[in-house]
């Protein structure tokens, strides 16, 4: 994880290589990890960080 200037915040071991991650969930805190064999979901303390509907 960055900070929006770049800096290294965090890091999440994955036993595999990542193609691509997202949040969802009811309430937006559900972080979705979509690796080479498997799909990985994390409970993080984030809120609402849905995709806000298109305008």
């Amino acid at each position: 994880m960055f900070a929006p200037d770049g800096e290294l915040l965090a890091r999440i071991p994955v036993p595999e290589r990542v193609g691509n991650l997202c949040f969802g969930g009811p309430d937006g805190a559900d972080l979705y990890i979509a690796a080479t064999s498997s799909l990985y979901r994390i409970t993080t303390v984030t809120r609402d960080a849905r995709r806000p509907p298109p305008v």
